[in-house]
């Protein structure tokens, strides 16, 4: 009854002072281990890029806020032309961006194997796709970047993929996939 007594008792026992140092909770949560914290929206709008050739910035855009257990961080620069042509950059860090990933890789793929649906985009770092649909007039690219990172570049009323392709060749990805 004793032995039983003691270890019921150890095993609910808190932890001492020297645990409690390497516990952010103090020790009093159950959680197994913290999600990733998300990279501040300030840092990612340094990736975002300047105006093209011929455009101009209409809008600027951040924030980072927390949903429950979800945290998400985003930035969104866009871009116009007189004639109603507009290219938006995002960039997404998320602790809920994992099927978004898989889907990313599974289509770059898919642009490898099929290049009638897309063009598989590989740079340092990244790994992703660009796609063009002449009936939308729409061209975007997609890419993982240091396998946390979701940056699209979409760009509405164009005629082809070469500038999308160029805003995302011309990315920091090396850069960006080093942010923690």
């Amino acid at each position: 009854m004793l032995l039983s007594f003691l270890a019921g008792g150890l095993a609910c026992r808190r932890p001492r002072t020297a645990e409690l140092a390497w516990q952010p909770d103090g020790g009093w949560s159950d959680d197994s281990a913290a999600s990733p914290a998300t990279v501040y929206f300030k840092k990612l709008q340094g990736f975002l890029p300047s105006a093209p050739p011929g455009f101009k910035q209409v809008r600027n855009e951040g924030s980072t806020g927390k949903y429950s257990e979800v945290t998400v961080s985003e930035v969104e620069r866009v871009f116009a032309q007189a004639e109603g042509r507009e290219i938006a950059i995002r960039i997404v860090d998320s602790t809920m961006l994992g099927k978004l990933a898989d889907g990313i890789k599974v289509a770059a793929l898919e642009a490898a194997q099929r290049p009638d649906l897309a063009a598989p985009l590989s740079l340092p770092e990244a790994l992703g796709y660009v796609r063009f649909d002449p009936t939308e007039e729409k061209a975007e690219a997609n890419l993982l970047v240091g396998n946390r990172f979701v940056v699209s570049v979409v760009d509405r009323g164009s005629r082809n993929a070469d500038e999308v392709r160029r805003i995302a060749e011309a990315l920091d990805s090396a850069g960006l996939s080093k942010l923690r």
